[in-house]
């Protein structure tokens, strides 16, 4: 396999060079850039297999050489400094990055997903996804079931519920997808966005709540789905209803 390596820092050219030059002797390091007009150059050149691309470069952002690419058939290991925006924006897209400072095993991890053929599935979807998120203040998730991978503006769910190790999405327009990913997972996702979890097997979208019955610790959701509101998150659902 052939990889370029895209990426204005020197030292972290070098530490990948010898991490590949020491796990994976099979694998060619084709060439180098350092910028945006000489990664589309090299890009242009070479045939890669995989590249690792810098998202912050010195001229620009790194995803200004994959427009130049959109029908891209190399496989992408991200990195990124750290950056609330385009981890947030990462996650919400279902794409693989590694966070400086790594570690070796990261890097040996992120290329065996490569060389098994686990990464990017999907990859232009998942691409067009990341940048509507990074660029726009409206977000899409991407939700990937048994047979297809959908990509969904997160104001369309009205809530989630956990079922075993699955995460079903209920949507506005009724549709349901199913996800083998916990709850849990999503939470954590979806919990800046008015989403919040009113029990362990709930996640909802407060601004679809009509109505929320104290007595009876239940909520009445726009799609008339009643569901339990644990005495626990009781009072964190009344303080979210009272800023609405």
């Amino acid at each position: 396999m052939n990889c370029i390596i895209i990426e204005d820092n020197k030292n972290t050219v070098d530490v990948l060079q010898d991490i590949i030059k020491n796990n994976f002797p099979s694998i060619k390091v084709l060439g180098t850039a350092t910028s945006i007009e000489k990664g589309i150059s090299i890009l242009n050149t070479y045939k890669p297999d995989f590249i690792f691309l810098d998202i912050n470069l010195d001229d620009g952002e790194g995803f200004s050489i994959l427009k130049e690419f959109p029908n891209a058939d190399f496989k992408i290991i991200f990195i990124t400094s750290y950056s609330k925006y385009a981890i947030q924006a990462f996650k919400f897209s279902a794409l693989d990055f590694i966070l400086k400072p790594f570690t070796p095993n990261e890097i040996c991890q992120a290329i065996d997903k490569v060389i098994e053929n686990k990464i990017n599935n999907d990859q232009k979807e998942k691409l067009d996804t990341f940048l509507h998120n990074y660029n726009s203040q409206s977000k899409k998730i991407v939700l990937s079931d048994i047979d297809h991978l959908h990509v969904v503006p997160i104001e369309e769910i009205i809530y989630a519920s956990s079922e075993n190790s699955y995460t079903i999405f209920t949507l506005k327009n009724k549709e349901e997808i199913v996800v083998s990913k916990s709850l849990k997972s999503f939470d954590e996702k979806l919990a800046p966005y008015s989403f919040i979890r009113i029990h362990q097997r709930y996640l909802i979208n407060i601004e679809y709540v009509e109505k929320f019955h104290k007595k009876n610790e239940e909520i009445l959701l726009s799609n008339k789905t009643i569901l339990p509101v644990s005495k626990a998150k009781k009072e964190q659902l009344i303080r979210a209803l009272k800023k609405l």
